[in-house]
């Protein structure tokens, strides 16, 4: 049978679709685990012993970025850098990028990309704030930068919604108001940005926890997005936020914990598809987190797809507090824990306080 050049052409574009989810749909496999030094052992804060609870990762082709969620003192910072290729073992000191938007902003949670990588992007966690006072408008920034005199001379910028704001109070404003909800009409009064990623023109902003304060919340897997463009060298955002999905991964998958909320949200322009962490949290039980994936499609139907294990069909499970992702080259994932202050163990080797956990996943 003969087949027509439209048809052939037809058949290699469905073909080039598909390729993509039938290799994720065979599952993938935790091939590197390992720790990485933050910073110099013994380093001190406010007279104690500094943790690194790594929660943000970023490649960027050449160097692997990494944030910790905590304040680092005097020459260090809490966002740092190190050049990147397979054979790393993360054996020499990080580079600390000094700028002051990065040492006055606290609690890094996720970094993200154009996909055309002209310009980058960090958030804080954005879940505490102080009426009356601006003390604590450090916790809500959302930082970008264009990828021009990179790394070590970034010129990082605040997304100001509102005039002579100096964080961005105003894009919290924004958040909490399109998380309005029944019991909280005039916008949620408490949630946690863990997730941010960027396509060509909307932002998708990944919500862990939400409810009326820090410690009356529920864990959730929420994402918000809202359009964006670049006038010159600034972040215009529209004042189109919503509520792209609303996911419960238990339900999807009923041998999970139930208290998984996301952790991180990254959107992977080569297939086309995001790739979603969510991770478990509660006294008394070990860290965990699962790895899903999606398309847009998918996610305004609530719907994600669970990365299994190639070898044995279960769950890809991490025995850590998976914080973030990011791609790493061909059909390879970097992931970052945060184990918070857990002396966690891989290989027989114990964590140290100023170290963080990775994996490394392939397809």
């Amino acid at each position: 049978m003969k087949i027509s050049s439209n048809t052939l052409a037809f058949l290699l574009l469905l073909v080039g679709c598909q390729r993509p989810a039938l290799r994720l749909k065979k599952g993938a496999i935790i091939e590197k685990e390992a720790f990485l030094d933050c910073f110099q052992a013994g380093l001190q804060a406010n007279g104690r012993e500094l943790w690194c609870e790594a929660s943000a990762v970023l490649y960027d082709g050449k160097n692997l970025l990494l944030a910790n969620d905590k304040d680092m003192p005097n020459a260090a910072a809490s966002v740092f850098y190190w050049p990147y290729s397979e054979e790393s073992n993360f054996d020499s000191p990080p580079t600390y990028l000094m700028q002051i938007p990065f040492k006055t902003s606290q609690k890094f949670e996720e970094f993200a990309f154009t996909p055309d990588r002209k310009y980058g992007f960090l958030t804080t966690a954005f879940d505490r704030v102080k009426e009356g006072t601006n003390e604590w408008d450090s916790y809500n920034a959302l930082l970008y930068w264009p990828m021009t005199a990179y790394p070590q001379k970034i010129q990082p910028k605040f997304v100001h919604l509102k005039t002579k704001e100096s964080f961005s109070m105003g894009l919290r404003e924004a958040i909490s108001k399109a998380l309005s909800s029944p019991e909280f009409p005039k916008g949620m009064p408490y949630f946690k940005i863990e997730g941010l990623t960027a396509t060509n023109n909307k932002l998708y902003f990944g919500i862990r926890e939400e409810g009326k304060k820090y410690d009356e919340f529920k864990y959730k897997t929420k994402i918000l997005t809202a359009s964006y463009h670049f006038l010159g060298d600034s972040l215009v955002l529209d004042n189109d936020f919503q509520t792209l999905s609303d996911i419960y991964p238990a339900v999807l998958e009923p041998t999970l914990p139930k208290q998984l909320g996301l952790s991180s949200i990254e959107y992977d322009p080569q297939r086309k598809l995001f790739w979603i962490l969510t991770s478990l949290e509660a006294e008394n039980q070990l860290s965990c987190a699962y790895l899903w994936w999606a398309t847009e499609a998918d996610l305004k139907k609530d719907r994600l797809h669970l990365v299994k294990n190639r070898t044995t069909g279960l769950p890809l499970k991490f025995t850590h507090k998976a914080e973030d992702i990011t791609p790493i080259g061909n059909n390879r994932l970097f992931v970052i824990h945060d184990d918070d202050r857990n002396r966690t163990t891989i290989s027989g080797k114990t964590r140290q306080p100023h170290q963080a956990a990775y994996s490394i996943i392939s397809f």
